[in-house]
């Protein structure tokens, strides 16, 4: 049971760290009597080691360069107006991405509709503003490493030319909402996207030329006056609370306040009340160090913006990478890395890996020297890398061989039992994240033989956060590995774990959750051992409710005997039916895969329905086989065995049963050489018995 000793060492260690951030004080903002531009953007020593490396001829250097002096001579083009979100270039009726034609025309590429003007045209306008944005920085980045004005001359020409426009634009929001909206911008769709402007272009662009001789004191005060001091003043109006938007926003206002000399600013993104760093981090961050939003994807989104106000906070001598929450943002990541060193794909992610990162890592190293933030980190010199002067001698210590664990404040737990099949599962009773989480409770993923295997969709690639194809099937339940009610969407309920045990070769957890569907509990107990995964579902109903069980494996077919037809009265949106029927008796479902299939072995009940077929995975066009199962009452159970097998191998479960006797249920799995035991109770605790032997027991 080391395993779970471990689990409890890592609670207290949560608990401590709980207490520890409740007691950090956020330092007050400030700024040298002789500040000199760059402020927040790179010290003396920083810029030195830059362009030693310039005159070394470091390739990570050099690209910023021979990158400005590829665009420095071209014509300068501003849009007419400012960027709407990708989340517009979408076909309506296709529900798919759409692909830009030139001169203004939006094509579908599956119905071949025509799409012109507004908001699409704004989508490619949103792709031109970051050229230019981008091209601006990387020509400030080229004046500060080699002093040829022209550099300076091009930086100051984008930054002159959007402040004269940028009051100029008409105000909108991602909803093509007139300019009432809080939300909206000028230059960006979004308060989010002008912070982020602010934040990687903007702030730092001024902050490398502002001493330069390409602006005067008029063009100074223009770029501040009409450019980063109204973009500081709309984005404050959004005030967002718990949000990452509120994180970007605080970044924003850091760095712009420090680059025009105004400590309000500064402060104001430190201790705002319910807004400020110090409140995000005291109620964004989980004692694991998990963002609160349930997403990989955007726990890192959020950790850039932190970063970036650490760094520049950083430069002018204040300590925010101190909060006792911080490090673990960085460090957690590992701990959950799944066998193809990506990360679950929770809530709006799309592929999200475990390591790397230079721009987050490399930071978190010269503050942390963890040895473990090196971890996927290039071995070549980065532009980071320079810039921080990591010290090359620093070696990465091997990838960490990774056993079960338990995570209890972010409600996440990843068995990883040894054996050939290299399961590992990873599930979620989290609390609910809001906007970018989705209802998923009790919900999995499972790897095996090295690959993907049972999927949660994540979010389209496109973005498809306005569409019905993002509320009623990346969002909703039925497109997870879970049980629906009624046909119905899970609400945002309340999960508690009720049990989890491991060791080396074996795992288990339990976790319950109400208020999901009214008047009705679920219960699930995933139990993982080297060759199969046993998931077991105890559902009680205040009245006869219907129960289905769902479940997405990545494959190149889906096969039922079961399922006689090929089609089901009215099939679920964005699902193709390719067989249904029922049976009193085993059901099994088999996911052909090239290099391995995973089988599905269903316990008998009586008059269990099956439908099997295919889902959208990272968009329409990518279909997962699935299948679903159909029950009835007001108690239902579902036990089902998992079990991967390389090539054509035949499965080694042949049978699964449940009985129940007082207030223990029974999960018999005959095996081809013996039979395997689970007794679990309703309130927790697992006994697993593998040929007669206790192998696992959880309290």
């Amino acid at each position: 049971m080391r395993r779970c000793a471990a689990g409890i060492v890592f609670a207290m260690i949560a608990c401590l760290a709980c207490a520890q951030a409740r007691a950090w004080e956020c330092p007050d903002a400030a700024l040298p009597a002789d500040a000199t531009h760059p402020v927040v953007t790179a010290s003396d020593e920083e810029l030195a080691r830059l362009r030693a490396a310039y005159r070394d001829g470091v390739k990570a250097v050099t690209s910023v360069v021979r990158q400005a002096d590829r665009v420095i001579d071209k014509p300068l083009t501003f849009p007419p107006r400012g960027s709407q979100h990708n989340q517009w270039y979408q076909c309506d009726q296709c529900e798919t991405a759409l692909h830009y034609l030139g001169d203004f025309k939006h094509q579908c590429p599956r119905c071949e509709k025509v799409y012109t003007g507004e908001p699409y045209d704004d989508v490619i306008f949103a792709k031109q503003h970051a050229h230019n944005l981008r091209n601006m920085t990387d020509a400030a980045w080229a004046w500060a490493l080699t002093g040829e004005r022209r550099y300076a001359d091009s930086a100051a020409s984008v930054l002159l030319g959007y402040a004269e426009r940028y009051l100029q634009y008409p105000h909108h929001d991602n909803r093509r909402r007139s300019p009432g909206s809080r939300s909206g911008g000028h230059l960006e769709e979004q308060t989010l996207g002008e912070a982020s402007d602010m934040v990687r272009y903007i702030g730092p662009a001024f902050d490398l030329i502002a001493d330069s001789p390409a602006l005067d004191d008029a063009s100074r005060r223009a770029i501040v006056d009409k450019l980063i001091r109204p973009m500081l003043q709309n984005m404050d109006k959004a005030k967002a609370g718990k949000s990452n938007w509120q994180s970007w926003h605080n970044a924003a206002m850091f760095i712009g306040g420090a680059v025009i000399g105004d400590v309000d600013w500064m402060q104001k993104s430190l201790t705002q009340p319910k807004n400020g760093f110090a409140y995000q981090m005291q109620v964004s961050i989980n004692p694991d160090g998990f963002w609160y939003e349930n997403s990989w994807g955007y726990h890192f989104y959020t950790l850039y913006a932190l970063t970036a106000h650490a760094e520049a906070a950083r430069h002018v001598g204040v300590d925010l990478y101190s909060h006792p929450l911080f490090k673990k943002m960085f460090t957690l990541p590992a701990r959950y890395a799944m066998p193809d060193r990506r990360l679950p794909r929770f809530g709006d992610d799309v592929r999200t890996g475990a390591f790397g990162r230079d721009y987050l890592m490399e930071p978190a190293y010269a503050a942390y020297h963890d040895p473990a933030l090196l971890i996927g980190l290039r071995d070549s010199p980065t532009w980071e890398s320079v810039y921080f002067g990591r010290d090359k001698s620093a070696e990465a210590p091997p990838l960490p061989s990774l056993g079960s664990e338990l995570f209890p404040a972010a409600g996440h737990a990843i068995l990883r039992p040894r054996g050939d099949a290299g399961l590992t599962v990873a599930t979620t009773f989290a609390p609910f994240g809001g906007f970018h989480d989705h209802f998923d409770r009790l919900s999995f993923v499972m790897y095996a033989l090295g690959r993907e295997c049972g999927v949660d969709p994540g979010r389209a690639k496109s973005q498809a956060y306005r569409l019905p194809i993002h509320r009623n099937w990346y969002r909703a339940t039925l497109s997870h590995n879970t049980v629906t009610v009624d046909a119905a969407s899970q609400a945002e309920g309340e999960c508690r774990r009720l049990t989890f045990a491991a060791n080396a070769q074996y795992a288990a957890v339990g976790a319950e959750l109400t208020g999901a569907y009214k008047g009705v509990t679920h219960s699930r107990w995933l139990i993982a051992s080297p060759t199969y995964l046993l998931v077991f579902d105890d559902l009680t109903a205040d009245a006869p409710r219907r129960f289905d069980f769902w479940y997405h494996n990545r494959g190149d077919a889906v096969h039922c005997d079961a399922a006689g037809s090929d089609h089901e009265i009215k099939p679920p949106d964005y699902i193709n039916v390719r067989a249904a029927g029922s049976s009193d008796d085993s059901i099994r479902v088999q996911f052909n895969d090239k290099p391995a299939t995973t089988h599905l072995l269903m316990n008998p009940e009586t008059g269990t329905a099956v439908m099997v077929g295919d889902g959208v995975g990272a968009s329409v066009d990518d279909r997962v086989p699935l299948a679903r199962f159909t029950r009835t009452g007001k108690h239902v159970q579902f036990a089902a065995v998992l079990e991967p097998a390389a090539g054509d191998t035949a499965p080694a479960v042949k049978l699964v049963t449940i009985d129940r006797t007082a207030n223990v249920y029974t999960i018999t799995i005959t095996r081809d050489d013996h039979t395997d035991t689970a007794l679990i109770s309703p309130d927790g605790p697992v006994i697993f018995d593998v040929a007669g032997t206790t192998v696992l027991q959880t309290k």
